[in-house]
């Protein structure tokens, strides 16, 4: 891949992807001085450290949207926790049950106009190598693929909070992610009826035996624990409602991963 362009502290790199081939996956790989320890690959725990939020554009269009830090604990709930220098982005997802439930997500490019990711380095810290790399496979058209969206969320107050404002429409829910462990019961309506109700002891038995690894500091809302794309929330609702009961207060990112389709031109 080309070299990205605007690596320093405090600023935004971005490399243009070539367009052509379908992307299943992209490598972030990083070597970078932190404080006064010295350079060394950066583990998970650092991340947060390195990179603020990470952006996959699509024709100027933010695609998926998430911090680093958080890109971590997504990759570890599903069972790849990223090793010394490397943070994978996953578009295909491997550890689906069928071949075209893995392929299903992936970018196609071809249609496109340009393929762009974008990292926010953070303040203070020295980057001495910043590359990225791709997995590909055969050109197919950009279509369906894995949206990865991020909502703030501003609890003033503990308790049972209700959000409506999900975005509704022609796509599938795959799961729902809240960077805070501190939340009790949820719930899930869709059209007036309850599809999803546990509480922590419940959910963490349930991605126990769906080989998820929940994750410290989240809490996790999946929609496809047995990896079958046919299990997908469709979302072309009247109404969608989640009821997260808060054990604490504070600002959190609500991320949500889909299944959409190309956006209109």
């Amino acid at each position: 891949m080309p070299t990205p362009l605007g690596i320093g502290a405090g600023q935004t790199a971005s490399v243009n992807l070539p367009l052509g081939l379908t992307y299943e996956r992209l490598y972030i790989r990083c070597n970078a001085k932190i404080g006064a320890a010295a350079a060394a690959d950066v583990v998970a725990a650092d991340w947060s450290s390195v990179i603020d939020e990470i952006r996959l554009m699509v024709n100027g269009d933010a695609r998926i949207t998430i911090d680093a830090a958080d890109l971590v604990k997504l990759n570890s709930f599903y069972g790849d926790a990223p090793l010394a220098g490397v943070l994978p982005i996953f578009l295909s997802r491997p550890w689906m049950r069928t071949i075209g439930g893995e392929d299903q997500t992936g970018y196609g490019t071809v249609g496109m106009a340009t393929f762009t990711l974008e990292m926010d380095i953070k303040e203070g810290v020295t980057i001495n190598s910043l590359t990225v790399s791709a997995v590909q496979s055969p050109a197919k058209a950009f279509g369906a693929h894995l949206r990865i969206q991020k909502f703030a969320r501003n609890q003033g107050v503990t308790g049972t909070a209700e959000i409506a404002d999900i975005p509704r429409g022609p796509y599938a829910m795959l799961a729902m992610h809240v960077n805070t462990d501190k939340i009790g019961t949820v719930e899930v309506q869709t059209d007036q009826r309850k599809i999803v109700e546990s509480d922590k002891a419940i959910r963490a038995t349930h991605y126990d035996l769906a080989t998820r690894v929940p994750q410290a500091g989240f809490t996790h809302i999946d929609f496809l624990p047995e990896n079958r794309l046919s299990e997908a929330l469709p979302m072309a609702l009247q109404d969608f409602r989640v009821k997260l009961d808060f054990e604490e207060s504070g600002n959190f990112a609500i991320y949500t991963e889909s299944l959409v389709g190309a956006p209109a031109s």
